[in-house]
């Protein structure tokens, strides 16, 4: 009798295992396409955010270029401008000294 009731519960079961696994089949069906749709998005994003962290190393490498071109300007006025003080120095210190003519 054990023998016969362990029989009788597998076919029970059976048929409910085959409807299990049907529904998964059907929901891995449906989801497929919503997984792939997710990858496909992923992939976007991935790409976006590798555009973005380019064109981030693109304008740092811009500010750094033009930061370096300013302090090559502002070095070059600086320079010019002490040689125009040394210059009006020198004109003043000279015309201090010469004697008035009549």
């Amino acid at each position: 009798m054990t023998t016969r009731s362990k029989t009788t519960t597998l076919k029970i079961v059976q048929p409910e295992i085959e409807q299990v696994e049907a529904v998964l089949q059907e929901a891995a069906k449906q989801s497929a396409p919503m997984v792939q749709r997710l990858a496909t998005h992923r992939d976007r994003i991935d790409l976006a955010v590798k555009e973005l962290e380019s064109e981030r190393f693109d304008l740092i490498s811009r500010r750094d270029l033009l930061r370096r071109q300013v302090e090559a300007v502002e070095q070059g006025l600086a320079m010019h401008i002490e040689d125009i003080e040394a210059t009006i120095r020198l004109y003043e210190t000279g015309l201090n000294t010469l004697p008035a003519s009549a």
